[in-house]
């Protein structure tokens, strides 16, 4: 029925737009630095565990509690910035990318060891009664989760695009040398990238453990970013939006017509297809057609 259809399309795009957020954060650092975060996910653990912190132990409200956790998150990006990846800067780049693995150990282990191992609830943005609107159900929660991922990207686009900072780390993730020459600061560029990307780990983690468990292995959701970001091309923004959405929607329809325990296999299954066959991703490969 088109009804099911547009459901599982819904569906998809809910976790898609999640599974993007956690892309652009991955591809920006990679463009930028040269470094694939295998600590990502660790970082969007601990913004979630801030945000229960806030609420539980400070007592604050969930607008406030957000606010703290995506700003902590960010001061944690530039602390593995300046603390971790400045130093190893001139380093083979398998160093930096091993000391990613090891902060987001400590950072997992230290969670564990504070806040324990048992889940712990986050609360959801808006309320999860569903109401039906032509034969599609619509859960206020999953519109939150989708318009939160919408307005967190387009106000992306316009710093990106319309900002001189936005516009000095494009600059300095297309071309990093480029950038150097004409005055670009590598370490402010660089700075500034570490910290938006933990943000927006912070951000896509506080929107989707609602719909999962807290505990300190949420992390593991940052493999769909990373599927994601190889999908759409790991060096493009645009891409990683696309690779998320379709993700997602690769996941719902494989969840209904094939099986909902084999959803995550099904889509790491054309993950690995298109890493074979198109090795720059389904976006790039659009890109080089038109050149």
């Amino acid at each position: 029925m088109a009804s099911t259809f547009i459901q599982l399309l819904l569906s998809g795009a809910i976790a898609g737009s999640v599974y993007a957020l956690l892309a652009i954060g991955l591809v920006l650092i990679h463009n930028g630095t040269g470094v694939v975060n295998f600590g990502f996910g660790d970082q969007l653990m601990v913004g979630v565990y801030i945000l229960v912190f806030a609420q539980q132990f400070l007592g604050l409200a969930l607008p406030p509690a957000i606010l703290v956790a995506v700003i902590v998150s960010g001061l944690l990006g530039l602390a593995i910035q300046s603390l971790v990846m400045t130093p190893l800067r001139n380093r083979p780049v398998l160093i930096p990318i091993v000391a990613t693995i090891a902060i987001g150990a400590a950072l997992r282990e230290g969670i564990r060891a504070f806040m324990g191992p048992n889940p712990w609830p986050v609360p959801f943005l808006l309320s999860t009664s569903p109401y039906r609107i032509g034969g599609i159900s619509i859960v206020p929660s999953d519109l939150a989760i989708l318009g939160t991922a919408v307005v967190i990207m387009l106000c992306l686009y316009v710093f990106f695009e319309f900002t001189k900072y936005g516009q000095a780390i494009l600059a300095a993730c297309a071309n990093p040398t480029g950038a150097l020459i004409v005055g670009i600061p590598a370490g402010t560029t660089t700075t500034g990238i570490w910290v938006l990307s933990s943000m927006l780990a912070a951000i896509a983690g506080i929107v989707i453990a609602p719909l999962t468990t807290l505990t300190p292995d949420i992390g593991l959701i940052a493999i769909k970013g990373f599927a994601a970001a190889v999908l759409g091309g790991f060096a493009s923004l645009p891409g990683a939006v696309v690779g998320g959405i379709l993700l997602g929607i690769i996941e719902a329809l494989a969840g209904y017509y094939v099986s909902s325990a084999m959803k995550d296999i099904v889509s790491y299954a054309v993950l690995i297809g298109v890493i074979v066959l198109l090795p720059s991703g389904l976006f790039n490969r659009v890109s080089v057609r038109k050149v």
